[in-house]
């Protein structure tokens, strides 16, 4: 049996996170998402065929050794199956390429045709899917008002050769792709689908809060492994990875569940909260303190700095006493922007921030902003509103001068 993995996506409502890498190869608990996917899977199919689109060039740098096409100008989920048509058999698994699960799926695998569900609290947000006596899928609503039941369409599908003569026909849908749920909608009018309840955790990767969720729910998994260079006086509680490679230097503090990547160093006098990620060839110095946040590849945050229920992108530098807030006074929920709209999300949550960006000295972020990448933001800003990509942000104050009477 072969799976197909879609992973060709935009990830828009991840921006400014996915301006640069596509969304499967985002970080989560110190491997990318599409890492978690593969290693699923990869024990129960002979083949793995990974289909890319947006940013592709990354994904054939990481996943060489397996099979990747590319979808053609059509987006939309049943365009990237269709893709699939001569590459794999009579029998195929196709998982979206960004999601984080707990079921191994040996069970799922029996039946003929099958879709994954999972329970929400919120079905108005998803694929609503509708079961008879025998579990068997009657109706698919999308995203409807008034949801018939609180199973949802958990991006996980046992299907058949069949399928690709329905996406032929498939007219596109109003946004001009081609939707594999429409597709679907028209194989339960002809075919029995099981609809099979996944167990254990589940994890639609659509905005960063769901990020930061995913990376606290696999770092509870993770066990006491210190390989690292330790210096004196670091005290490391629970557990925490430190790989080799990385240094953890005199009079720091680790909590654990945390993970800090080859070639990372830390402190001296730094404080590494629980549910951290530092990736590879990351910096936390003198006395600065991150706190249940992903920082990823090669940035910097140096000194007198604090960084909480944030994601930090690759290659950037932070300067002295650089603050993130994460929490509002009246304790709701932090409001972000996506896509256009003002949407709440949780209670604490720092700043989202892309790649390249350089901070001055007393720079301060306000809850839930989002900072694009290429940014430089002045000293002594205080940063309350999203910044787009490649802009310099600075403050200008008057300097009085005035001669000192002797």
């Amino acid at each position: 049996m072969d799976a197909i993995i879609l992973a060709a996506g935009k990830g828009e409502r991840l921006l400014p996170l996915t301006e640069n890498k596509p969304k499967p190869l985002l970080p989560v608990a110190g491997k990318p998402i599409l890492d978690h996917i593969i290693e699923k899977v990869e024990k129960l199919v002979d083949n793995i065929i990974i289909i890319a689109k947006y940013k592709k060039e990354h994904i054939y740098e990481r996943y060489s050794n397996y099979t990747i096409l590319e979808q053609g100008e059509i987006d939309g989920t049943g365009e990237a199956v269709l893709t699939a048509e001569n590459y794999v058999g009579d029998e195929f698994l196709v998982i979206n390429g960004d999601i984080i699960f707990e079921d191994n799926l040996k069970n799922f695998l029996d039946y003929e045709l099958a879709v994954g569900l999972t329970k929400v609290d919120n079905p108005k947000d998803f694929g609503v899917i509708v079961l008879d006596e025998n579990n068997n899928i009657i109706d698919i609503e999308e995203k409807p008002e008034n949801p018939k039941s609180n199973l949802i369409n958990a991006g996980i599908y046992k299907l058949n050769k069949k399928i690709f003569d329905i996406l032929k026909n498939l007219p596109l849908s109003k946004r001009g792709e081609r939707e594999l749920t429409d597709a679907l909608k028209i194989l339960i009018k002809k075919e029995k689908v099981k609809g099979y309840i996944l167990n254990g955790y589940w994890n639609d990767i659509g905005r960063p809060w769901d990020l930061l969720d995913a990376n606290k729910y696999l770092l509870n998994k993770i066990k006491r492994n210190i390989m690292g260079e330790i210096e004196e006086n670091v005290v490391i509680k629970d557990n925490v990875i430190i790989e080799e490679g990385a240094k953890i230097r005199a009079n720091s503090v680790i909590e654990g569940p945390a993970i800090i990547k080859s070639g990372s160093i830390v402190g001296p006098l730094a404080y590494i909260r629980p549910y951290t990620v530092l990736m590879e060839n990351t910096f936390v110095g003198n006395s600065s303190e991150v706190k249940g946040s992903i920082i990823m590849k090669n940035t910097k945050i140096p000194h007198l700095s604090y960084v909480g229920d944030s994601i930090i992108g690759e290659n950037c530098n932070f300067g002295c006493n650089t603050i993130t807030a994460n929490l509002r006074f009246d304790n709701k929920p932090v409001k972000v922007n996506i896509k256009g709209k003002r949407v709440e999300s949780v209670r604490k949550l720092g700043v989202i921030m892309g790649d390249n960006v350089k901070t001055g000295v007393h720079v301060s972020f306000m809850p839930g902003v989002k900072i694009g990448s290429n940014c430089w933001i002045g000293a002594n800003c205080l940063i309350d509103r999203d910044i787009e990509k490649n802009t310099f942000v600075y403050k200008k104050d008057e300097l009085i001068k005035k001669r000192v009477k002797n």
